[in-house]
């Protein structure tokens, strides 16, 4: 499982892609899975702030996308929330985390 942190401001339009990797530096394959991803406060949390809602951009090559826009990031509140996205098959029969970390949000100034 990989980590990365995301910073970004209220407001903002945000995109990430990234290039899982599996333990040995290889791409992960993610041919047969599908992602998903949210955002809380805590991980023991019910609530979800974001659902980051990733897209597989290339199965073959382990290559997924987040595309945030004003509107997702507006109404997040300042401060560290953390995320994860997992990979699973049909039916939750296979699922794993393939990459987390935090989301540092700023506040907007100008509006």
């Amino acid at each position: 499982m990989g980590s990365y942190n995301i910073s970004l401001t209220q407001g903002e339009d945000y995109s990430l892609t990234a290039t899982l990797k599996n333990a040995d530096g290889s791409n992960m394959n993610l041919s047969g899975y599908y992602v998903r991803g949210k955002a809380k406060y805590n991980y023991g949390d019910t609530g979800v702030l974001l659902d980051l809602e990733p897209q597989i951009y290339s199965a073959v090559s382990g290559i997924i996308t987040v595309q945030l826009n004003s509107t997702d990031t507006s109404s997040l509140p300042v401060g560290i929330l953390l995320y994860d996205i997992e990979r699973y098959t049909s039916g939750d029969a296979a699922v794993a985390k393939v990459l987390n970390g935090q989301i540092i949000i700023a506040p907007e100034v100008t509006r």
